[in-house]
């Protein structure tokens, strides 16, 4: 194997694939970047057995061969070689790279490129589309209220579900449920659970993606490509709970508030909120919203928000880390909290748009 590509090429594709090596399993391979040449110029993989990533960068190619490499090792190599054609030479039958650039040399040990984990070669059947901001949002919008509790693993990732012209991430960890759908022309229907790590990583990815992101699954996998970037990743077994029932149909009280007043307003009130659940009251009539807390070894705190109320006024208890994870990641300037009562789920939802609904289930206080 021998080939030449740019020094930024090189240090970008490690940048990509780096998060999904991993140096705590009893597989070393796992620890390494697996380099193979292509018919465009070099692949670089990497993989942790749950999530692969991807980067196709161009290279002159004038000897073809594969080899894996660690990971962390190269990346700390390619980032600090100078801006100048990196040369990586690799004799036939061994797995030691020797790579050039300018006037520095290294010579990197690696492992047979035979033992590096199968990433599926198989036609991606396509799912669909989605402009990479768009894909971004609607994770950011929902991963947060994924269960990290691996007892429910169909609870810990997003549940991505798709018929029609609709597409919808769902996510939920029993005491709350974030949905975020959007119109999009599917090539078939999608119901699958992509793991909360995929995501996490498909956030950091597509900051840099200009353009659409393509949806395709292949072996049981679902995959997310752009340019030269793929992202593969398994998806988790079992049945997603039925989100439709948990959405409030009707409410008693409709309360319209700023979006960034109630989010500072609540992160002050919520100082004194001690307690496991971090609770807040919510009370609203006559034009405002009042929310307070207290713990009795602690002290107490309230603040008073113009808000618009309509129906039957009443007090709701929530979680108030609940409530500030969605108000983080709501794009519109007012948000309407629809209620049904002290010990009903609570909804809420973006001013002008039907995209999101946030469902919050209120917390049970006496005194």
């Amino acid at each position: 194997m021998k080939i030449r590509c740019a020094q930024e090429d090189l240090s970008r594709a490690m940048s990509a694939v780096g998060r999904a090596t991993s140096a705590r399993t009893t597989m070393p391979i796992l620890a390494n970047v697996l380099l193979e040449t292509t018919a465009d110029g070099l692949r670089v993989t990497a993989t942790d057995l749950e999530l692969a990533i991807r980067v196709q960068i161009p290279a002159q190619v004038e000897r073809g061969g594969l080899v894996t490499l660690p990971a962390r090792l190269l990346a700390e190599i390619t980032s600090h070689l100078p801006s100048a054609p990196v040369e990586l030479r690799v004799e036939e039958g061994t797995a030691v790279a020797e790579i050039r650039c300018d006037r520095s040399s290294f010579e990197v040990v690696g492992l047979p490129a035979s033992d590096f984990p199968r990433v599926p070669e198989g036609d991606v059947e396509r799912v669909c589309a989605l402009p990479g901001s768009l894909l971004r949002t609607m994770i950011r919008q929902t991963l947060f209220a994924a269960s990290t509790d691996d007892t429910r693993p169909f609870l810990t990732g997003v549940y991505v579900a798709g018929e029609g012209d609709l597409v919808r991430f769902v996510a939920t960890d029993g005491g709350r449920l974030a949905l975020r759908s959007a119109r999009v022309a599917l090539d078939r229907p999608v119901s699958a659970i992509v793991p909360s790590k995929t995501l996490h990583e498909l956030v950091r990815l597509c900051g840099a993606v200009e353009g659409d992101v393509e949806v395709g699954l292949v072996d049981n996998q679902m995959v997310f490509s752009a340019g030269d970037l793929r992202v593969f990743s398994r998806l988790v077994g079992g049945q997603f709970p039925n989100y439709q029932q948990v959405i409030p149909k009707e409410f008693k009280q409709r309360v319209r508030v700023g979006t960034e007043r109630l989010y500072a307003a609540l992160r002050r009130v919520a100082i004194t909120a001690r307690d496991s659940a971090t609770v807040v009251r919510l009370a609203a009539q006559e034009g405002i919203l009042r929310l307070s807390s207290s713990t009795p070894e602690v002290g107490r705190a309230w603040e008073e928000l113009e808000a618009d109320a309509a129906g039957e006024p009443m007090e709701v208890a929530f979680n108030a880390r609940f409530l500030l994870d969605a108000l983080a990641v709501v794009e519109t300037d007012e948000v309407v909290l629809e209620l049904t009562g002290p010990l009903s789920p609570g909804a809420l939802r973006p001013v002008g748009s039907e995209e999101y609904v946030y469902v919050v289930a209120p917390v049970r206080v006496y005194g």
